[in-house]
């Protein structure tokens, strides 16, 4: 039952995002965009990926160990999706420095044309408390849900 509250309230999530680029089409473009983007383009200074219907900023240059853990984060499943490994596990150090550097990590998101929306913003990572730590949904989609169960789940 809570696996079907959360994939519904994310499909909400990602049709009031898509609303706020333009629609759905605009925002699989981006999801698509993302995923054909170098690593390299991520990791750059210019902290940038233009689409055809607007552009995706963030307010913080990633480092590739940073970014790498990040993206090995999200496509982990645990059952309360928490990405903070106890102090046993030797990746726990490497795991907590990741979620301290990238804690202030923004992405916004900015439709090119201003009547298509007024875009949205969304954190990398969502710290619940001291001891559990998720990767945002909205990041998991983006850049690690395999584009057609993003459709699927937009609806």
């Amino acid at each position: 039952m809570e696996t079907e509250n959360t994939e519904q309230s994310l499909g909400e999530q990602l049709r009031e995002c898509a609303d706020a680029v333009g629609g759905k089409n605009f925002f699989l473009t981006l999801a698509e965009t993302i995923r054909t983007t170098r690593e390299g383009i991520i990791l750059a200074e210019k902290k940038q990926i233009n689409y055809s219907s607007g552009i995706m900023t963030w307010n913080k240059t990633l480092h590739a160990d940073s970014w790498r853990l990040l993206i090995e984060a999200a496509k982990v499943r645990t059952k309360d999706g928490n990405i903070l490994l106890g102090t046993e596990d030797k990746r726990h150090k490497n795991v907590l420095n990741m979620i301290r550097t990238l804690k202030p990590l923004t992405f916004t998101v900015t439709p090119n044309n201003p009547d298509d929306g007024a875009g949205f913003s969304f954190s990398a990572l969502e710290i619940i408390d001291d001891k559990t730590t998720r990767v945002s949904p909205l990041f998991k989609a983006l850049f690690t849900m395999p584009v057609e169960v993003l459709k699927k789940s937009m609806g």
